[in-house]
């Protein structure tokens, strides 16, 4: 029975010791209070701390992490392996982290991973933030060099200029594209593209962020890179699509204007500097900081990435100049000689070999295994102020002498243009077309030709605005018209003259020819005739040759017949005789047969003969009238002739003079009809690039707001996930409590079946133990008698016998009935402990069955919780897909206004 209850209480105490649903540990939600802070403490806080943040960085507390140091961000939410601080400490970038130490544990650097990529949470009730979008997409895949399939030229651009002035400004920048006919000329809050051989203006790029002071094509061609600003004030770059002339990037918010900017051959790095002494390097992926290069200690004043992207090269107004690696940002070489204001920085096309001028009059070539100056000369008096590699390795510059010039480089002068008025600022070549384009303090533009150093024309930086051109126009129209008004009323005078004499020569023309034709077949028909009349009388003839012979034979013959009768007649017997008279009979016969028909024949040939003579003679009267009219129509056409050439002459002077005044009429309407279709392309187009703009802001303001909706319903959702796993939990807690009731309700049962069988045992005890008792009181009260009957009787065999088995019996039976006594009271214990365990199963039974109700309560209300939770989900979903409809009905109206953008500008996307 011991047994039993140990069993019982064992099960209870096990049942309640089991873990339920809700129990069950989640993987750990790694944040960084919790679990990064006490990793950068011991690693990393030495140094980046508030007192001392190196590279401008603390690592001691979650906002100054986030807000970066002087690289600017470090950490790219939900994205580790572009998150700068994760390249150091895995020792994947340089610097490595902690410096000149091994790196970090591996499980800490996978903490840091999983912080990151989860949305780098601050504390467990953070909300994961957002991965950042790509600001651009412009990264080759190699660094382009290379001449590129299709040649990148603007398709059709707005020629409005942003503003005119009519007096020129100094030239700030000029730059040529690498392979296409391309210039880029800077203006007033504007950049303005130049085609290099025709010298047209092919488009207007705005740029009110101020003056452009730095210009340079992308080295593919694609894209055009602009910096500058306002002095003093601010500073931006800017690159715009060549193509499209769209503006892609935005890059820098600089407190003064930037003088030198360029943009990596792989379009992954923009590099810009000015009067703050300070290069950066962006990221045109993201926009985000990476380097700040403070060394120089002057205005940086030139700057440009080398064709491979490896090097950047950068130089100050102290004559400053230094080479950095151009993804790292890290010093590679310094370059000492200059002694004033470097002016210009190019690089060769292989990178092996940089170009610099100055202000102290040289330019310097420098090559990079070492940084020594491999050459340098005096270029131009008084100061060089630019100088640019050719594409085969010549140079072209200008300076202070006002004299653009080429150079090999030895430094041999090739070629020197001619001077201009002023102080040559820009140099720029255009190695498609072999223009040497140079600018000056003026704003003179002039466009050579680089191998006679011919003049070819000059550019404008102040173009006129397009309502001017087409008033010109208006007016060059008028004028034209009002000159060609008399000249085309002489020309149609002229013309009326000529068209009225060459009628008339026609008509004496046609008259002529018909009389002509007409005398021909005329001729033609006395020819016949004549031809008619030869065949007639040949043919008369030989009828009456034919009828003359045979009058001659024939009465011969008649003759010859009637003698050789007669002589047949006198000889009857005489058949040969008889034979030859029948035979001359029948040959005269036949002849005036033939008589007969040659003298119808020959009156038919005479007929005829007759008929051909009347045709002759009508023919031949014909042939003179013919003959008479062609010379008459002849002689009149002649006379027509000789009357058109001085009307020829007078046309031919008036159409002299009427072809220019016309074509300029026509040039000049052409001119109008072109401004009249700028400026309504113009209009239209900015009216799409607003609409874009517009649409572009609601798309993103519908973004944001489908971004807020998809967080509202991931946090619903999550908390219905959590709701449910509590419902789920209280569910499981409920049917453990019924299963464990049940449970205790057996065991009740089984204890009050143990208690029954305890007691009856108990009972059977007492029972057994009480009837020995009698039994041994009975043996007693017998062996008493036995033994009285044996003090009567005390040599009776049989009663001494009887008495010693009386004996025996009660002893026996007297350790029965102690064994009896203790069992009994083992049962009573028993029984007692049974009766114990039924009452603590129902106690336990009772206290499960209270629980049951609040655990029903508590399943009720999760139950009530997730239903709530999970209509909230299902709103917050329903809400973003109202806003993904929103988002991608906008997207639809972008992607209509820039089909439409781009089939106005004739571009295919």
């Amino acid at each position: 029975m011991i047994n039993l209850r140990r069993l019982f209480l064992l099960s209870v105490i096990l049942s309640a010791s089991l873990p339920t649903n809700a129990e069950e540990k989640k993987p750990p939600v790694i944040t960084f209070d919790d679990h990064v802070r006490p990793i950068f403490a011991q690693a990393c806080a030495s140094c980046h701390n508030p007192d001392k943040k190196s590279a401008d960085l603390d690592l001691t507390n979650y906002s100054a992490l986030m807000q970066g140091g002087a690289s600017g961000e470090v950490i790219e939410p939900g994205d580790a392996s572009a998150s700068y601080l994760y390249a150091l400490v895995t020792h994947q970038d340089e610097p490595s982290m902690p410096p000149e130490s091994p790196k970090i544990a591996d499980e800490k650097i996978e903490t840091l991973r999983k912080w990151i990529d989860g949305g780098v949470l601050e504390n467990a009730g953070s909300s994961a933030k957002a991965a950042k979008k790509k600001k651009f997409d412009l990264a080759l895949a190699a660094p382009s060099t290379a001449r590129p399939e299709t040649v990148p030229m603007p398709a059709r651009l707005s020629l409005q200029p942003v503003l005119f002035t009519p007096d020129r400004t100094a030239i700030d920048a000029l730059a040529t594209s690498p392979w296409a006919p391309l210039a880029a000329v800077s203006s007033q809050k504007q950049v303005l593209l130049y085609h290099t051989e025709t010298l047209e203006l092919l488009g207007v790029l705005p740029f009110p962020e101020g003056t452009p002071r730095v210009l340079k094509f992308s080295r593919n061609g694609g894209l055009l890179l602009c910096g500058g600003g306002v002095a003093g004030a601010s500073g931006r770059v800017v690159v715009w699509d060549i193509h499209s002339g769209r503006r892609i990037i935005e890059i820098g918010d600089e407190l003064d204007e930037v003088l030198a900017a360029d943009i990596s051959s792989d379009q992954t790095l923009i590099a810009l500097g000015g009067p703050q002494r300070v290069v950066r390097i962006y990221a045109t992926e993201t926009g985000q900081l990476l380097h700040e290069i403070r060394k120089h200690t002057d205005w940086i004043t030139a700057l440009e990435f080398s064709p491979d992207s490896v090097l950047l090269a950068t130089g100050d107004r102290n004559g400053g100049l230094q080479v950095w690696e151009g993804w790292t940002g890290r010093e590679y070489l310094t370059l000492k000689g200059h002694t004033a204001a470097v002016t210009s920085v190019s690089w060769r096309s292989d990178s092996n070999l940089l170009a610099s001028s100055c202000e102290d009059s040289t330019i310097r070539l420098w090559e990079m295994e070492n940084g020594g100056a491999v050459k340098n000369w005096g270029a131009h008096g008084g100061g060089a102020l630019s100088v640019e590699f050719t594409r085969d390795g010549r140079l072209f510059s200008c300076g202070r002498d006002r004299i653009p010039k080429t150079w090999d480089q030895n430094g041999t002068q090739q070629l020197a243009f001619e001077a201009f008025g002023d102080l040559a600022l820009e140099a720029t070549y255009c190695d498609e077309t072999h223009r040497a384009i140079s600018g000056d303090f003026s704003g003179e533009i002039r466009v050579h030709d680089s191998t006679n150093g011919t003049r070819l024309g000059q550019l404008v930086s102040n173009a006129p605005l397009l309502e001017t051109r087409l008033k010109q126009a208006d007016e060059s129209l008028l004028a034209a018209q009002s000159e060609f008004k008399p000249i085309s009323e002489v020309y149609q005078t002229a013309q009326s003259a000529l068209q009225q004499i060459s009628t008339e020569v026609a008509a004496a023309q046609k008259v002529a020819a018909e009389a002509k034709q007409e005398s021909d077949r005329a001729a033609t028909a006395l020819a016949a005739a004549q031809a008619t009349m030869t065949q007639a009388a040949s043919e008369n003839a030989v009828a009456s040759t034919a009828v003359d012979a045979l009058a001659i034979s024939v009465p011969m013959l008649k003759e010859a017949a009637e003698k050789a009768a007669a002589a047949a007649a006198q000889l009857p017997n005489d058949a040969n005789l008889i034979a030859a008279a029948q035979t001359i009979r029948t040959t005269a016969d036949t002849k005036v047969s033939e008589m007969t028909s040659a003298k119808g024949i020959a009156a038919t040939k005479f007929a005829a003969l007759q008929q051909a003579q009347q045709a002759l003679d009508s023919a031949q009267r014909l042939a003179g009238d013919a003959a008479a009219a062609r010379t008459s129509a002849e002689q009149a056409e002649q006379m027509l002739v000789a009357k058109r050439k001085p009307a020829e002459d007078a046309f031919n002077a008036a159409k002299q003079a009427h072809d220019p005044a016309a074509a300029a009429v026509a040039s000049a309407r052409q001119a109008v009809s072109r401004w009249t279709a700028e400026i309504e392309f113009d209009r239209e187009l900015k009216k799409l690039h607003q609409q874009r703009l517009d649409s572009e802001q609601q798309l993103a303001l519908l973004e944001a707001q489908h971004a807020t909706s998809q967080e509202a319903a991931d946090v619903a959702k999550s908390n219905a996930d959590q709701a449910r796993a509590e419902l789920a939990a209280a569910q499981a807690e409920l049917a453990k409590n019924d299963a464990d009731y049940n449970t205790a309700i057996a065991a009740v049962e089984a204890a009050k079946a143990a208690a029954t069988s305890a007691t009856e045992a108990k009972q059977n005890a007492a029972a057994g133990v009480e009837t020995l008792d009698q039994v041994i009181v009975k043996l007693g009260d017998a062996a008493v008698k036995a033994e009285q009957a044996l003090n009567l009787a005390s040599d009776d065999a049989t009663l001494i016998a009887l008495v010693g088995q009386l004996k025996s019996a009660t002893a026996e039976k007297t350790k029965q009935l102690e064994a009896g006594r203790a069992d009994l009271v083992a049962k009573t214990q028993a029984e007692q402990l049974a009766i114990a365990g039924v009452a603590e199963g129902e106690a336990r039974a009772s206290g499960l069955l209270a629980m049951q109700q609040s655990l029903k309560q508590k399943v009720a209300e999760a139950t009530a919780m997730v239903t709530t939770l999970e209509t909230k989900t299902a709103d917050a979903i329903q809400a973003v897909q109202v806003d993904e409809v929103h988002v991608s009905q906008s997207q639809s109206n972008l992607a209509t206004i820039n089909q439409a953008i781009a089939t106005l500008q004739g571009l295919s996307i």
